[in-house]
């Protein structure tokens, strides 16, 4: 059995606002959940959880349902997406391969 996800309120009420965001565009196209679980390819009761705003579902299965019901992500047209993904790894690039933790032992200014 899968171990339970600890979000902060903050992630929660995201991942319930998607959810909330795809069942409003599932039911204006009156589409089933069973018709969208077959277009994002999973089964209905995973369509049901990403409404229900369970934060275990995987991130890019709400995602793929965002995008075949028309959402936009990140406030970004889809044609516009892929930009904001080059400019992001263009900013990445720059960045350290990894984070180093600071030192906490003091310097010892005695010479």
């Amino acid at each position: 059995m899968r171990q339970s996800v600890e979000i902060s309120k903050t992630a929660h009420d995201a991942v319930a606002i998607l959810g909330q965001m795809i069942r409003a565009a599932r039911m204006k196209r009156k589409m089933t959940a069973q018709e969208l679980a077959i277009r994002v390819n999973v089964s209905r009761g995973v369509i049901q959880r990403i409404e229900k705003g369970h934060p275990g579902t995987l991130i890019g299965t709400a995602f793929e349902a965002a995008v075949v019901l028309g959402i936009p992500l990140f406030d970004v047209a889809a044609p516009d997406l892929n930009r904001l993904l080059k400019h992001q790894q263009e900013i990445n690039v720059l960045l350290p391969k990894r984070a180093y933790q600071t030192s906490q032992i003091e310097p010892d200014y005695d010479f």
